[in-house]
């Protein structure tokens, strides 16, 4: 079989050059534009709701796959990326706090949308601490953390906000070593120092995600009325 090949080649060795330059140049045109040519974006994707209506989404970068929004059409909602100001009502230390304590925030300014206040300014906001570390000795720094979670509009709907605060002290290296020249035992009894977030400090956390309001652009005038009683409704006959 090898003896057959390699005659095949030596008696037509001009014509068999030809075919593999041939070939190897096809094969170098293909890899060209496989590299080169841009893959095309993806175009609009339409799907329909359970009441008929049509709505247009945009499609992901992310493997072409469309992002779907689950906001039905004409309804009020607050858009992903909204930046809200939140205000610490009361100092947060290290000294004093624990994980899982709540964190005492609450909104600096309304949150208007088209002209009707949907979370007024001083409401509540839902934030948690989420690691903490006491000073100790040997110099050890406090540290710590909390998120931001949400806060509720006037209708009761749960707006999720997102936002990580971190704050920690790094240790005195001077101070620790003078304590380490005059005695072992000195820089064993000396403290690290505590954080703390003071009263009156100003975060801007963000809306995690598109939020429906569940209600419509018309009706959110009324929906938002801070006179209108909110809750669970119970309609007896």
């Amino acid at each position: 079989m090898l003896d057959s090949i390699f005659w095949m080649f030596c008696s037509g060795k001009d014509t068999v050059m030809r075919k593999f330059k041939k070939t190897m140049a096809l094969g170098l045109c293909a890899a060209t534009l496989s590299t080169a040519v841009p893959a095309f974006a993806a175009e609009p994707v339409q799907r329909t709701y359970e009441t008929g209506t049509w709505e247009t989404f945009k499609p992901s970068l992310d493997g072409g796959k469309p992002v779907i929004s689950k906001i039905p059409k004409d309804h009020a909602y607050i858009p992903k990326d909204t930046v809200l100001s939140v205000i610490l009502t009361s100092e947060l230390t290290s000294k004093r706090a624990r994980k899982g304590d709540m964190v005492p925030l609450k909104l600096a300014e309304n949150l208007i949308v088209n002209g009707v206040v949907v979370v007024p300014a001083g409401a509540k906001v839902f934030a948690k601490v989420t690691r903490v570390t006491r000073s100790g000795m040997f110099g050890r720094a406090g540290k710590l953390e909390f998120t931001v979670d949400s806060v509720k509009a006037v209708n009761g709907v749960e707006i999720p906000l997102e936002y990580t605060a971190e704050r920690k002290r790094h240790n005195d290296g001077g101070a620790v070593a003078v304590v380490a020249v005059v005695s072992i035992l000195g820089g064993a009894l000396m403290r690290g120092a505590n954080v703390s977030f003071p009263e009156g400090s100003v975060f801007e956390a963000k809306v995690a995600a598109d939020t429906d309001l569940n209600v419509t652009i018309d009706e959110l005038p009324e929906a938002m009325n801070p006179e209108k009683p909110h809750g669970v409704t119970i309609t007896i006959q």
